[in-house]
């Protein structure tokens, strides 16, 4: 072989490699960062809340009064007299009441309460709670992205090299050996 072509090829290897350096080194840049933040759901905490006291049923005593008129008269003025009603005080009293109620529904999770009031004291208190896990994910994405590549084609020519992404275009190099040996500049667009 001549020197001449003997130096071509030296110098054709030499830029491959300096294109190869140079890729890698720019690809290492970071500059596009996305955040992401999701809310995943956690596990359901369902418990009951143990109430410290005995239930115990009371039941109020109930006085008879004497007959009494059903309006006072102050001053000259009729004030009528409200008539008390015992047994719908005792069935109040008695009733077994139920509040199912949410107690908030946020970022934080979400907390149900049931409870339940009879005899004026609190019988029980069930809760359930669902908390939610704030998730936040960086992503960083290269500026330059450096990548190799090898081809044939039917004349029996044989091409290697490589290039660079800058973000979605790319621009590749490859020297091409066969029958006649050649350069190959080309572009690219990553869809």
């Amino acid at each position: 072989m001549e020197m001449g072509k003997i130096m071509k090829y030296y110098i054709c290897i030499g830029l491959v490699l300096v294109a190869f350096a140079g890729g890698f080194f720019l690809g290492r840049g970071k500059v596009r960062t996305s955040v992401k933040t999701e809310y995943i759901k956690g596990e359901t905490v369902v418990r009951p809340v143990k109430i410290p006291y005995p239930a115990t049923v009371y039941i109020p005593s109930v006085y008879f009064l004497p007959a009494k008129s059903d309006t006072i008269y102050l001053g000259g003025e009729p004030y009528p007299i409200q008539t008390v009603d015992t047994a719908k005080i005792i069935e109040e009293y008695i009733t077994q009441n139920t509040y199912e109620f949410n107690a908030f529904d946020d970022s934080n999770g979400k907390l149900d309460i049931n409870q339940t009031i009879q005899y004026n004291k609190l019988q029980s208190f069930d809760y359930s709670f669902t908390p939610r896990y704030e998730r936040i994910t960086i992503v960083t994405e290269p500026k330059v992205t450096p990548f190799v590549s090898t081809s044939w084609n039917s004349m029996n020519g044989f091409g290697i090299g490589g290039g660079v992404f800058l973000r979605d275009i790319g621009l590749e190099y490859q020297y091409i050996l066969g029958n006649t040996n050649g350069h190959y500049f080309g572009i690219k667009y990553k869809f």
